[in-house]
């Protein structure tokens, strides 16, 4: 298949709806400037038609907002067909409505493809290159099942396949996604990343697992720097970092407070940091990926070690102090005590500096 540039351009030269190749083009550069897409997931739960298969309280509460929403004479639950992975506290935008999500681009086998932006999703289809397999668009059909029709195969486009290697050099999600990602840095538009039920270790750890959400995030964290706000550029758009549903500055204890896999339970105690021990190991890796020689990717050079209202050291050639890790140990429990809460729908709208707890009062107003 042809290199991501050459199914790009040839993407954009064909003439969508009828239209002429300016016009066309001039509506998908609109559909993305006006469109914001939410990134970030929970991981291996799943939500089926109103039971959760393996259960944590972020899922559980997002199974609960969606079947509050099913009441609604109005909502694009009622009547639908729900099976996804439990996208936490994007959830909230699930209920909302009116964000893009990769949700509606691939998805599993449920029907909320009707609710993506049909000129994206005609823009995500050609640069797939499923029209040159001979699958024009549909809008009736989800990109789960353009793909399948595309490859001949029923193996889900998350795995691993020597078809998709040779095609895209990743899996086919993975390309969907930085299509998406791409069109918003090119054309414009707003990409949101939830960071609250995202794993750390998968993002910055190059020895930890590798899921679809931590590329991502490595792609995008690129583009936060040090100190930061919670908005920063992207390109032609905007890229914004929440935590919980608010804007948040994101800092190492954010990342920190939910490390690892640690099984079904999301937030369970191998996540947690435990303050109370001062012989306990994390303390000696504490210290260490607080350091200078922390053997973690590039990008957590990006974000500083605690937040804006938390007593810090300018540790220039000293070397780490007991209290540092102290306090860094405070700042993780505190992030920590907050991730059973439900999380709040998705702020998209004009945001104040936040606090690294996601406060929504600008800062010197509390």
């Amino acid at each position: 298949m042809n290199d991501f540039e050459t199914r790009w351009q040839n993407a954009v030269r064909k003439t969508p709806w009828g239209q002429d190749e300016k016009a066309g083009h001039v509506l998908i550069a609109t559909a993305f400037m006006n469109s914001t897409f939410i990134y970030g997931t929970v991981g291996p739960n799943a939500l089926h038609n109103g039971w959760l298969a393996t259960g944590n309280p972020v899922a559980r509460a997002g199974l609960h907002w969606i079947n509050r929403a099913r009441e609604h004479p109005h909502s694009i639950f009622r009547n639908r067909l729900i099976r996804l992975y439990d996208p936490g506290p994007r959830t909230g935008a699930l209920v909302k409505g009116g964000l893009q999500m990769m949700d509606m681009y691939y998805g599993m086998n449920n029907d909320l493809f009707r609710n993506r932006d049909v000129r994206i999703a005609q823009f995500v289809h050609n640069v797939m290159g499923f029209a040159d397999r001979g699958v024009p668009f549909d809008p009736n059909v989800s990109g789960r099942e353009a793909f399948f029709r595309a490859f001949k195969t029923r193996q889900e486009g998350w795995e691993k396949q020597g078809v998709t290697d040779a095609a895209y050099g990743q899996s086919a999600t993975k390309e969907m996604s930085k299509i998406i990602r791409e069109g918003i840095k090119r054309f414009g538009g707003k990409l949101i990343f939830e960071g609250k039920s995202v794993y750390g270790s998968g993002i910055f750890d190059p020895h930890a697992r590798q899921g679809d959400t931590d590329l991502e995030a490595q792609e995008l964290f690129q583009y936060m720097v040090w100190p930061l706000t919670p908005c920063v550029p992207f390109g032609e758009g905007t890229l914004e970092f929440q935590w919980g549903g608010r804007p948040a500055t994101p800092t190492r204890a954010h990342f920190l407070s939910n490390w690892n896999w640690g099984g079904p339970m999301t937030h369970g105690p191998a996540n947690r940091v435990n303050p109370t021990n001062a012989r306990d190991p994390w303390r000696d890796y504490l210290k260490k990926v607080m350091g200078k020689r922390h053997g973690l990717r590039l990008i957590w050079h990006n974000f500083g070690n605690f937040p804006q209202n938390f007593p810090r050291l300018t540790q220039g050639n000293r070397a780490l102090e007991e209290w540092e890790v102290s306090i860094m140990e405070r700042a993780i429990a505190r992030v920590s005590q907050s991730l059973h809460d439900t999380a709040a729908p998705p702020q998209v709208g004009a945001f104040n500096r936040t606090t690294w707890t996601g406060d929504p009062r600008p800062l010197g107003r509390r």
